[in-house]
């Protein structure tokens, strides 16, 4: 199984722990995530995204969008930064080549995160 594949699959649990409010098991698959190996092409953006996501969590920032996801962020907030993320990802590539790790790894990791998250908790 490919380290994309896997992670994509450890994002949609990590949605499902977040739209549940639960704390623990999200920051249990995160440290899990973290400590299996990352494909060195996308490791530096892979391994920030998700350190990012556990210190937000761990340390309870309420301006955090991981966060506030967990603590109940509603599905239309979740939809607009989503959107929003998407939109950002694409422009990312028409302004700057040089960027194509940051839109491919970090910024789709998000996107894929709130899409996730959005479906499990339509209102």
């Amino acid at each position: 199984m490919s380290n994309s594949k896997v992670s994509s699959d450890d994002i949609k649990k990590l949605a499902t722990y977040l739209s549940n409010g639960d704390r623990k098991g999200a920051l249990s698959l995160i440290r899990s995530r973290l400590n299996e190996p990352i494909d060195e092409s996308e490791g530096e953006y892979e391994i920030i995204v998700w350190r990012g996501w556990e210190r937000a969590i761990n340390r309870q920032e309420n301006e955090a969008l991981v966060y506030q996801m967990l603590n109940g962020l509603s599905s239309k907030v979740a939809d607009e930064a989503f959107k929003d993320l998407r939109k950002k990802k694409t422009e990312i590539l028409i302004r700057d080549h040089t960027q194509t790790e940051l839109s491919k790894v970090y910024l789709s990791s998000w996107v894929t995160l709130l899409e996730h998250y959005c479906a499990l908790c339509k209102d």
